[in-house]
């Protein structure tokens, strides 16, 4: 990883914890997305129309990625909202977090997608999503058993965290092309192809919410009258607009993946300190290995 993608994933960290705050701190639902990502277009929306970009020549399987990168994104979303409803922050955000770390280091590594990790930097990944999984356990002795994560959270956890390993990998890929097909900078293009996935998940969240009478009411009623969303659209899209111009500066997509976990520690802090949520045990450890994981995939 170059200083120039560490920095910008460092400054990534701390929004994309921010947003999540924001968001399990709000009304987190699919009413509340939909104004995140109307807000996002609305940022992104300048890189479009600046970009220089051929889009006559770019390969059809360009927009499969793009195609795939929405509908993990959708999936990502709904799985988010569900898990923060039923969670806290810090149990939620850390097991969301965690499964990617491994599902895209052993996606990339089977399919061949960017340089080999070095032993090293492989166990680097496992001892950052063992540092995940211990962090929402109620106590110690939970831990083999896992009595601390509640059964009805794991369906849209498991959900989220697919949709984050699927839609990283797909932008990773597409985002390769799309550089190639343009001749302006890197923060432009990314803000560009960022637009384009937002356009169509803005139209996703679009039909999901105005298919449910409940969903539609808060839409109307509480969603577009509040800071909440506008400001955790601004957060969402600066955070992962960084880490879109990051991906062409690591030599797999993994290493980045993993570096993006250091915004654990401050999800939890957070947690607990401007939500009230207990600090136990396995909070404390789970954060220790993920620090210490993130330094071993750095050395490689």
């Amino acid at each position: 990883m170059t200083l120039s993608a560490f920095i910008l994933i460092f400054i990534s960290v701390f929004l994309h914890a921010g947003w999540n705050f924001i968001s399990k701190a709000g009304r987190p639902s699919g009413a509340f997305y939909l104004v995140v990502n109307i807000v996002s277009i609305l940022i992104l929306l300048p890189f479009l129309l600046v970009s220089k970009v051929q889009y006559f020549s770019l390969p059809p399987v360009f927009w499969w990625y793009v195609a795939a990168s929405v509908f993990f994104e959708f999936i990502y979303v709904v799985g988010l909202f569900q898990a923060y409803k039923r969670n806290d922050i810090s149990m939620a955000y850390p097991m969301i977090r965690a499964v990617p770390v491994l599902l895209i280091a052993v996606i990339t590594l089977i399919f061949r997608l960017g340089a080999v990790p070095g032993k090293t930097a492989c166990a680097g990944f496992i001892v950052v999503a063992l540092g995940c999984f211990i962090l929402p356990q109620k106590d110690m002795r939970s831990l083999l058993s896992f009595k601390g994560i509640s059964l009805k959270a794991l369906g849209p956890i498991f959900l989220a965290a697919v949709g984050t390993t699927g839609y990283t990998i797909m932008d990773s890929c597409a985002t390769d092309l799309f550089t190639r097909a343009s001749s302006s900078g890197k923060i432009v293009n990314s803000g560009a192809y960022l637009c384009i996935v937002e356009i169509f998940l803005t139209l996703a969240l679009a039909v999901l919410v105005f298919c449910s009478k409940k969903e539609k009411t808060e839409f109307f009623q509480n969603s577009i009258r509040s800071f909440s969303p506008c400001i955790c659209g601004v957060f969402y899209t600066a955070a992962y607009l960084l880490v879109l111009a990051a991906m062409g500066m690591v030599s797999n997509v993994s290493f980045l993946q993993a570096f993006r976990q250091m915004s654990l520690p401050l999800g939890v802090a957070a947690g607990i300190f401007f939500l009230h949520e207990k600090v136990s045990g396995p909070k404390l450890a789970g954060t220790f290995l993920v620090v210490c994981g993130l330094i071993l995939t750095v050395i490689k």
